[in-house]
């Protein structure tokens, strides 16, 4: 049995420092609490592919995503990273999704994309609770009540075309409203 690599705890301890670093008091506990959550999913393999700067974009973009929306909305992003507009990058297309948990949402967004013939080469996903304050900001995260919320990040095939783009995202977005349907439907 190999020992684990020692980069793999560092990575991580990087990316918490950028956090720090980065972003203001109250949020930065927060964010923090939400990407040991997210983050602690990645195997040790998908690090090492990783630089911290990518995997803290990759965080604060979902956290951003997340912040936008209320915690009733389903919501699909899906772009292109790139250094220049983004601050961060990523060889594949990325698939940000923010919804309110449900039944059945992991498999409908990897049959969606299997149906498509659209590679994951990384899913990570969890439902978290969010607690709100009456403003609606975010006061509370990943704790044990609030709003729960799936998210979902995942890296997939490359798409160039806008319009493929476009077609991935209103594709989701029907596959999730379908499931909210469904699924409301069928606790009545």
């Amino acid at each position: 049995m190999t020992a684990p690599d020692p980069i793999v705890p560092v990575l991580l301890e990087k990316v918490y420092g950028l956090i720090q670093d980065k972003i203001e008091t109250p949020q930065q506990s927060l964010v923090e609490v939400f990407a040991q959550r997210l983050l602690g999913q990645l195997a040790d393999d998908d690090l090492l592919q990783r630089n911290e700067s990518d995997l803290y974009g990759a965080v604060l973009s979902l956290w951003h995503h997340l912040v936008q929306n209320k915690p009733d909305q389903i919501s699909v992003r899906v772009y292109n990273p790139t250094l220049s507009r983004y601050g961060w990058q990523s060889t594949h297309t990325v698939v940000e999704i923010v919804t309110p948990d449900r039944p059945f949402l992991v498999d409908s967004v990897r049959m969606t994309l299997t149906r498509l013939g659209i590679t994951s080469h990384l899913m990570l996903n969890g439902p978290y609770y969010f607690k709100r304050n009456e403003s609606g900001a975010i006061s509370e995260a990943c704790g044990k009540d609030g709003d729960l919320q799936t998210l979902f990040h995942i890296e997939v095939d490359r798409l160039n075309e806008k319009t493929e783009m476009k077609a991935l995202k209103e594709e989701l977005e029907q596959v999730l409203q379908d499931v909210d349907l469904v699924v409301n439907d069928w606790q009545q």
